[in-house]
């Protein structure tokens, strides 16, 4: 069977939708996929749910930003059965006027809400896609169970990692069922930033403080070696619930002088430039992107290999070392090692920056447009 040509101008409306466009991993994948899908001669529209949330990320010229409907935006509670119909058939109509041949849906609740807006009688290919690994982030009963009754509803479901993708068929129809990994960026080489708090030697951690990163694992395991390496500094980059926690968890070590939490960086790729290793200390993931962003900067990496997401990124041993999850003294030990052996962190760098052949944005973009062209023509053959 031959693929359809995806380099062929097309003129189908694509909306996306998502919570909003604060920082974060799922947020900074859709305005790629945005700006990919643009550039392909695609008219994309972009809508947010959540309107308390100022974007920190801008949207390219080419891609249009919407806000729905302010009913839409509501949040009423489970049992008022009448603001719920109000903000279901809000968003309903806000998706609808943007007349879309297909939408893509990120984020579970935000799935959740789209199926309930358009996913019956409404002729429209709804993607739904999950950005975390669904097998552990929790959920309430209440989405846990609208979850499994209305994803059957969606066009496709997509998973960024492959097990999340082989559970998902034990209750969603198999040919639903799909993964799509997230795209590596090319990062430019010359980007080197050093930052005032870097010590001499420097390991980096990032992402959203919150309990799934497992920052309080990375902080524990830093400590133990800590004295074996005076010179070496941690620097963990992101914002979030835990901050408080961390901050009281490094003060309790008496590292308060050594382990950094300078917040969110929106261009964090000079800093990885500039570091010499990055620990990857997920409790659980569904892909692991600032662990496949920091290979593509050149740096050795670290990584528990939880339930899913870094075994799909790190050949270990060949491009970065994968530790059991939670294991806090064999990442402690595995740390010592890198940290102790130049030569090592030097061959491992080498290798690890060809993980943006792997996940080429190209190439990840390309398996979207085959998605979005088989589920378009499937909808038009039915209609």
């Amino acid at each position: 069977m031959i693929e359809p040509d995806v380099s062929v101008a097309v003129s189908k409306r694509i909306t996306l939708v998502i919570g909003s466009l604060g920082p974060g991993g799922a947020e900074r994948n859709l305005l790629r996929l945005a700006e990919g899908l643009a550039s392909r001669s695609y008219q994309v529209s972009v809508m947010t749910l959540n309107p308390g949330i100022k974007d920190f990320y801008a949207l390219p010229a080419s891609v249009s930003r919407l806000q729905p409907s302010p009913d839409a935006t509501i949040s009423p509670r489970w049992f008022d059965l009448r603001s719920q119909f109000r903000k279901r058939n809000a968003l309903r109509d806000s998706l609808l006027h943007t007349a879309p041949d297909v939408v893509i849906s990120f984020v579970d609740t935000c799935n959740i809400e789209v199926l309930l807006a358009v996913g019956v009688g409404h002729h429209v290919p709804v993607i739904v896609s999950e950005r975390t690994d669904w097998r552990h982030h929790p959920l309430n009963f209440r989405w846990r169970f609208l979850r499994r009754m209305l994803y059957p509803l969606a066009t496709r479901i997509v998973s960024l990692a492959k097990a999340p993708e082989v559970e998902a068929r034990r209750y969603w129809p198999k040919w639903k069922t799909c993964h799509i990994p997230n795209a590596v960026p090319d990062i430019p080489e010359s980007s080197v930033e050093r930052p005032s708090w870097f010590g001499a030697k420097n390991v980096v951690g990032m992402g959203r403080l919150s309990d799934e990163k497992g920052f309080d694992l990375l902080i524990r395991a830093f400590a133990d070696c800590a004295h074996l390496y005076s010179d070496w500094h941690l620097t963990i980059l992101g914002e979030g619930p835990k901050r408080q926690a961390l901050e009281e968890l490094i003060s309790s070590f008496g590292l308060s002088s050594r382990i950094h939490m300078p917040g969110t960086q929106q261009f964090p790729f000079p800093i990885l430039r500039a570091a010499d290793l990055f620990v990857f200390s997920s409790r659980y993931e569904a892909f692991g992107m600032a662990l496949a962003e920091a290979m593509a900067c050149g740096l050795p990496v670290i990584s528990f290999n939880c339930p899913s997401g870094p075994g799909d990124i790190v050949r270990d041993g060949i491009d970065g070392l994968l530790v059991p999850p939670g294991d806090v003294e064999g990442l402690s030990q595995t740390m010592s090692v890198l940290m102790g052996d130049s030569l090592l962190r030097e061959r491992l760098g080498q290798v690890a920056s060809e993980v943006g052949k792997r996940f080429a944005p190209e190439r990840i973009l390309n398996k979207w447009i085959n998605l979005i062209e088989q589920v378009s023509s499937k909808e038009m053959e039915n209609t």
